[in-house]
């Protein structure tokens, strides 16, 4: 685990990321991640938005995160 500091970029709050967790991730400047908070933890999670592998766009990637973040409650209960 490594400590970052949140600071201020034009309108924006950033957190910077170490190259190495980046290069082990395959991500780099560009790439797309998606970011979900989970509440019970207190905690963001981000995760690398892989499109290429699976021949899907990044538009169908994005429009099913939104929907498991939207629906998180409904589905992890629906798991059960």
């Amino acid at each position: 685990m490594e400590v970052r500091k949140v600071f201020k970029a034009g309108n924006s709050l950033v957190v910077s990321l170490p190259v190495e967790m980046l290069k082990s991730l395959g991500l780099r400047d560009g790439s797309h991640v998606t970011v979900e908070i989970n509440r019970e933890k207190q905690e963001l999670v981000l995760k690398p938005v892989i499109t290429k592998k699976n021949n899907m766009s990044l538009e169908f990637v994005s429009t099913v995160d939104k929907l498991f973040l939207d629906y998180e409650y409904v589905l992890r209960r629906l798991a059960k």
